[in-house]
């Protein structure tokens, strides 16, 4: 990439908008190790946990989202955003970034601000093909918009967006079936469905999964691997044998100490089941599956489509500008997804979808080939070129 550069990275909130950086920091990494990193974001947000997991210099800024609109929350998160930005000032000043790349979220607002002020290029990043209210205004500040497609474009200010697609973790693409077997315990001699509604779950979605469990009871050949989400508390299903909800010695403890549960998942007196709070290793579950159901965030789907998956997609009701359907569209259309529409989900709704895939012969591997299509695996090296391009556009005083 020629000379070293510093770039800070921005964003958080969410694991959608904590991941893609996380797997730019990478990418970096992989084109120049001297690159110099450093995350900027919520320190009440879980960027503040992942980003030193993996390895980046993280600053933690007193912003923080307001969790209603009560006057007294929306008040506090003005103050807050209010003194991050001479947080944020007195970073950039210290850390001198070639680039700010924003990934969305409150947390990038003061850095993408105070960054323009600086007259450093910043770089925002959106997956959805409709973006979301604060990367829109977030766009106001960019010299580029790096998207993923054509629809997120033409939303945005007419010259800066370029279609790169969302970068993902290598560690998506990386795991194998083998590790996934052993991480999650599951039967190497059955087909498998996994089930992620996000890094938070999704209660309707568990629920409809649950109740889907009892439908399928009687599958010897099937087995599900479901992400609930931390803290989800449903009823354990009852169609399937509940003798063997407990951790096995090859199964470590996740999520904070919590196990996994199991439902019979080698045995042969039914259906499989593997519950667990949040899938840390989510390239060895996609190395075992056959099928994904899950919500429609952008990094879900770049992640299903980068891996060459299946999948029955859930548009989550209540996105913004309904998002998530957006997101969908495209997989529908070219026959890599079913869509069931959140109204409609139910846990005979979705037995009927799992069966009617499985046993459609070669439709599941239209599918995959269908998701593939879709998939923009070598994103992350297009967002890295495109900053590279950036910091090189800038005029020296500017450049760190």
């Amino acid at each position: 990439m020629g000379a070293l550069m510093n770039i800070l990275l921005t964003g958080g909130g969410t694991g959608g908008h904590v991941y893609p950086a996380i797997a730019l920091a990478e990418a970096f990494r992989r084109h120049d190790p001297g690159t110099r990193l450093l995350f900027v974001g919520s320190r009440a947000g879980m960027e503040a946990r992942l980003a030193p997991a993996a390895d980046i210099p993280f600053v933690g800024l007193a912003v923080r989202p307001p969790r209603s609109l009560g006057p007294a929350r929306v008040v506090l998160s003005a103050a807050g955003l209010g003194l991050s930005l001479g947080q944020a000032a007195a970073v950039l000043a210290r850390f001198r970034p070639d680039v700010v790349v924003a990934t969305g979220g409150m947390a990038a607002v003061a850095p993408v601000v105070v960054g323009a002020a600086f007259n450093t290029p910043v770089l925002v990043l959106e997956g959805n093909a409709i973006p979301g209210r604060t990367n829109r205004l977030l766009a106001r500040f960019a010299r580029a918009v790096a998207v993923s497609s054509e629809a997120a474009a033409a939303r945005l200010p007419a010259g800066r967006a370029e279609v790169t697609g969302l970068p993902i973790r290598r560690e998506v693409v990386s795991g194998t079936r083998e590790e996934g077997i052993r991480i999650f315990g599951l039967a190497p001699n059955r087909r498998t469905v996994l089930v992620i509604g996000g890094s938070q779950g999704a209660a309707r979605l568990n629920r409809a999964v649950e109740e889907a469990v009892v439908g399928l009871a009687g599958r010897r050949d099937l087995q599900v691997l479901h992400q609930v989400g931390r803290g989800w508390d449903g009823a354990r299903p009852r169609g399937a044998r509940t003798d063997a909800f407990a951790s096995g010695p090859e199964v470590p403890a996740r999520a904070e100490g919590a196990a996994p549960d199991r439902s019979d998942p080698r045995g042969s007196g039914g259906l499989g089941y593997v519950r667990v709070p949040y899938i840390e290793r989510v390239g060895a579950a996609y190395a075992c599956a056959d099928l994904v159901v899950s919500r429609c965030g952008a990094n879900a789907l770049a992640e299903i489509t980068a891996c060459g998956l299946p999948s029955i997609l859930v548009p989550y009701p209540h996105a913004a500008d309904d998002h998530q359907a957006h997101n969908a569209a495209p997989l529908v259309a070219a026959g890599a997804a079913r869509l069931v529409r959140d109204a409609a989900l139910t846990g005979a709704t979705l037995t009927r979808e799992i069966e009617a895939l499985f046993e459609s012969p070669g439709r599941l591997q239209a599918m995959a080939a269908a998701a593939r299509s879709q998939g923009r695996p070598d994103a992350a090296d297009r967002v890295v070129a495109l900053v590279a391009r950036l910091a090189h556009a800038a005029p020296e005083g500017v450049r760190g």
